[in-house]
């Protein structure tokens, strides 16, 4: 499935939820203080999808191209995850 991050951004956010479950490709998934944040990559781009640390509900989708927005995630990868 292929979608431009324009065209993705301006759904609604179930839209967004829903497209990113059914098509991304989940790629990590880190804890900070208040938001479980899960990446995926969906067509060229990023999607980062946060939840509330304390009750799981989705508080954002925020889609990017940055390399440098990939630094926390890459900070926390071990080589025992990486399947290789």
């Amino acid at each position: 499935m292929t979608i431009d991050q324009t065209s993705y951004d301006h759904k609604p956010l179930f839209i967004r939820q829903g497209a990113l479950q059914l098509w991304g490709v989940p790629l990590a998934c880190r804890v900070d203080l208040c938001r479980v944040r899960r990446l995926y990559r969906l067509s060229y781009f990023f999607v980062e999808m946060c939840f509330d640390v304390h009750t799981g509900q989705l508080t954002c989708i925020c889609t990017f191209t940055q390399d440098q927005r990939l630094t926390p995630y890459l900070n926390e990868v071990g080589l025992a995850d990486l399947d290789v």
